[in-house]
C-alpha cells in the first residue's frame, strides 16, 4: 500500500522555486503542498492559487502544525534561522545551496537536526547531473592514476533566474564564489577529496565579487586552479590530469566528457546518456533531488547530500574569504605607469610662491584641472602638452 503523501511547506517563493522546485513537486506523488510562505505574500498567494490545498502564508513559523517537511529556498541569510527553527520542531528540511554562510551557521543547523530528530538535506543539485555522477565514479576508480593537476574555468553569468537582488547583497555571504562556486567546489570535494586553499583573489572591493581566482592543493599536493566569473564567458569545464591521461568534464552547457590517454593526444569524447535529463535537464535534476529527500525521510537514512557535505563546502569557501587579496586588474600593474610617471604635483592648495621654470616643465607634471589656470599664470603659458593635465585623484588611486 502506498504511503500517505508527506505534507510539504515551501518557504521562499522566488524564481528558483517557481521554475525548478514546483515542477519537481508536481511530478511527485510522495508529497502534498500544505503551504507556500513568502514575506511578499502576494507571491505566496500566486503560487497557492495554482495549487490545490496550498495555503499562502507570510511567516514560516505558521507551518509548524501544517507540514512534515519543508523546502527552504529563501535568501542565504535566512537559511540558518529558518532551518534551525523548523528542524528543532521535527520538520525535515531541504535547504537550498549554500547551506549557510559560515561554518558556525552550518553547525547550528546540524545540531538542530539532531535535536529534533529530523533529516537535513542540502540542495547541491549539481551532484544529480548525470555527468557529475559519471565523473565521480570514473575518478573514484583511479583510472587516471595519481592526479597531477586540476584546472577549472567557469562562467556564471545571468543564466540563473532571480526575482530579487538578494544574491548581490552583502548579507548573502559573498558573490560568485558563494552563489556558484559552492557548486564547483562541492563537485571537486566530492570527486577528488580534501582541498586546501593557498591563495584567493577577487574583485569584491567592499561589495560582493563578480570574479575570483583560487589556488588550492589536493591531499597529494597536486595543484588545483579555479577561475570563476560573472562578467565574461569561459570554457565552463574542469580538466583533471593524471599519470595515465586527462579527462575534461562539462556538467551542463556544455555537457561533455573528453578523455585523452597516452602521449599521442588522441581524444575520446561523448556524453552520458540519460533520456529524462536530455528531455528536461533541470526538471530531472530537481525531481531526483526531491525524491532522494523524501526517500531519506521515509527510510530514516541520510540524504545523498546531507548537512556534513553542505558544511564542508561552506567551510572551504569561508577559508578562501579568510585569505582574500585583491584581484589584480590590467590597470593595477605598476609597469603600466612606468612611462610618464609625474615627478611634480600641482593643485589649488599649492603655495602661490611656487616657482616653476621651463626646466621643471620638461619633467612630467601632474596638475589637478582646477589648478591648471593658476599654473598657466605662474609659468606664462609654458604647459605645452595636454598630457600634463591629469586629475590628482588618479595619482592617489594609483599609489
Amino acid at each position: 500500500m502506498r504511503p500517505v503523501p508527506l505534507r510539504l511547506a515551501v518557504v521562499g517563493c522566488g524564481a528558483v522555486t517557481e521554475r525548478y522546485h514546483l515542477p519537481a513537486i508536481a511530478a511527485s506523488s510522495d508529497v502534498a503542498v500544505a503551504a507556500f510562505v513568502d514575506p511578499v505574500v502576494d507571491r505566496a498567494r500566486s503560487f497557492a492559487s495554482r495549487w490545490s490545498g496550498g495555503r499562502a502564508l507570510s511567516d514560516y513559523r505558521e507551518v509548524a502544525d501544517l507540514a512534515d517537511l519543508a523546502i527552504v529556498a529563501a535568501p542565504n541569510h535566512w537559511h540558518e534561522p529558518i532551518a534551525v527553527d523548523l528542524l528543532r520542531r521535527g520538520i525535515h528540511v531541504l535547504v537550498e545551496k549554500p547551506m549557510a554562510r559560515t561554518r558556525a551557521e552550518c553547525d547550528r543547523m546540524i545540531d538542530a537536526a539532531a535535536e529534533g530528530g529530523a533529516v537535513l538535506a542540502v540542495g547541491q543539485d549539481f551532484r544529480h547531473f548525470p555527468i557529475a555522477r559519471y565523473a565521480h565514479d570514473f575518478l573514484a576508480a583511479g583510472l587516471l592514476g595519481d592526479i597531477r593537476s586540476v584546472d577549472v574555468r567557469q562562467s556564471a553569468g545571468t543564466r540563473w533566474p532571480s526575482v530579487s537582488p538578494d544574491a548581490l547583497a552583502a548579507d548573502s555571504g559573498g558573490g560568485v564564489l558563494m552563489s556558484f562556486g559552492v557548486h564547483t567546489l562541492d563537485l571537486l570535494l566530492w570527486w577528488l577529496g580534501n582541498l586546501q586553499p593557498l591563495a584567493y583573489r577577487d574583485d569584491a572591493c567592499g561589495g560582493v565579487e563578480a570574479e575570483c581566482v583560487i589556488e588550492l592543493t589536493l591531499d597529494n599536493d597536486a595543484p588545483a586552479h579555479v577561475e570563476m566569473s560573472r562578467s565574461r564567458s569561459m570554457r565552463d569545464t574542469t580538466i583533471v590530469t593524471g599519470d595515465r591521461g586527462t579527462i575534461e568534464i562539462g556538467i551542463h552547457e556544455p555537457a561533455l566528457i573528453r578523455l585523452t590517454v597516452g602521449s599521442d593526444c588522441r581524444e575520446l569524447s561523448g556524453v552520458v546518456e540519460d533520456v529524462e535529463f536530455e528531455r528536461a535537464p533541470l526538471r530531472a535534476v530537481f525531481t531526483r533531488q526531491l525524491r532522494d529527500f523524501v526517500d531519506a525521510v521515509n527510510g530514516g537514512r541520510q540524504p545523498f547530500v546531507g548537512g556534513s557535505d553542505g558544511r564542508r563546502v561552506v567551510s572551504l569557501i569561508e577559508s578562501c574569504y579568510a585569505i582574500r587579496e585583491p584581484l589584480r586588474q590590467p590597470w593595477d600593474y605598476p609597469e603600466a605607469y612606468a612611462i610618464n610617471k609625474p615627478s611634480l604635483v600641482v593643485s589649488p592648495s599649492t603655495p602661490l610662491a611656487l616657482s616653476l621654470s621651463k626646466g621643471e616643465l620638461a619633467q612630467d607634471v601632474l596638475v589637478e584641472p582646477r589648478a591648471s589656470a593658476v599654473l598657466n599664470r605662474w609659468t606664462q603659458g609654458n604647459v605645452e602638452s595636454s598630457r600634463d593635465v591629469v586629475a590628482l585623484a588618479s595619482l592617489r588611486e594609483r599609489n
